[in-house]
């Protein structure tokens, strides 16, 4: 994910389409962190183009220069989500460089929670029992991670099934972590770092 935003960019005066005279105008990406922040706060039924409009103060003709319709936003959200959730797990595991580093790396990515956001993927997860093409979408970047993490264990040495099922439990006992909501200080989280890191590599 990318580096978390507290307020949309500064919004721009043109003319609005529809029945909007002059107005202020959004760019996109605004709209698009609007709807992650309806999502993770109230679900996907949250993600409304009125209820948005009003969060941002601003008219709701703003959003159709954007959007041909709620659908096309939905389909914008989950686009969103696939990279910049998943973009952090490609940089860690990128490079020539000891397997065990980027393990550490995938690992700090999780614990940091800055270009990886938990909340905004226990969101989609939750969408994605209602929705088949949100669960196709899911499905999808769970097995990348999971190949990025398959990749880094077999570059330690781990042959399969082995470096799968490593694989499967560092990244099984993650989504699970968040999906329990589970409430740990970061200071205990990054104590119990080389623990964990001993247990599913195989190294201290």
């Amino acid at each position: 994910m990318t580096r978390s935003r507290t307020s949309p960019a500064a919004p721009k005066t043109e003319q609005s389409k529809g029945n909007a005279t002059r107005g202020t105008r959004l760019d996109r990406e605004d709209w698009i962190l609007a709807a992650r922040r309806a999502l993770v706060e109230g679900g996907v039924a949250a993600v409304k183009i009125v209820p948005l409009a009003k969060a941002l103060n601003i008219t709701s003709g703003s959003f159709y220069w954007h959007f041909a319709d709620q659908p096309a936003l939905l389909a914008a959200l989950l686009a969103d989500w696939e990279v910049s959730n998943t973009r952090a797990f490609i940089e860690a595991a990128a490079g020539d460089i000891d397997p065990h580093k980027k393990f550490e790396r995938v690992v700090e990515v999780w614990l940091g929670e800055i270009d990886f956001d938990p909340r905004y993927d226990s969101a989609v997860r939750d969408w994605a029992r209602a929705s088949p093409m949100v669960e196709a979408a899911v499905r999808r970047i769970d097995d990348m991670r999971l190949e990025i993490l398959h990749g880094i264990f077999l570059e330690m040495g781990h042959a399969d099934p082995e470096a799968m099922v490593r694989a499967r439990i560092a990244y099984y006992h993650q989504v699970g972590y968040y999906a329990m909501r589970m409430r740990e200080p970061k200071t205990v989280r990054k104590a119990l770092r080389p623990v964990y890191i001993k247990l599913l590599t195989g190294h201290a």
